[in-house]
C-alpha cells in the first residue's frame, strides 16, 4: 500500500507540474494518472502473491527440515546399536 501511495503521489505531481499554466488537469494527464494507479495496484497485487508464495515455501521447508531431523535421529540411534 505504501508503494501504491508513492506511485500515485508521483503521478499526481507529474500531472500538476506538467499543467502549471492551467488550473485543471487535461484529459490525457488524468488518463496517465489512472494508468499509473492501475500499474501500481497490479504491482502491489503481484507483491502480495509473491509474499504468500514465499510463506508457503518457507512452511514446506520447515516441514522438510523437521522430517530430516527425525530421520537423522533414527539413523544416529541405529548407529549406536
Amino acid at each position: 500500500m505504501k508503494r501504491l501511495k508513492k506511485v500515485a503521489g508521483c503521478g499526481l505531481l507529474l500531472v500538476l507540474l506538467s499543467g502549471c499554466c492551467t488550473p485543471m488537469a487535461s484529459r490525457s494527464q488524468l488518463q496517465m494518472l489512472e494508468e499509473t494507479r492501475k500499474v501500481a495496484e497490479s504491482a502491489e497485487a503481484d507483491l502480495a502473491a509473491c509474499k504468500q508464495h514465499r510463506a508457503e515455501l518457507e512452511r514446506q521447508l520447515a516441514q522438510k527440515k523437521q522430517v530430516l531431523a527425525e530421520w537423522q535421529n533414527i539413523l544416529s540411534q541405529c548407529n549406536r546399536s
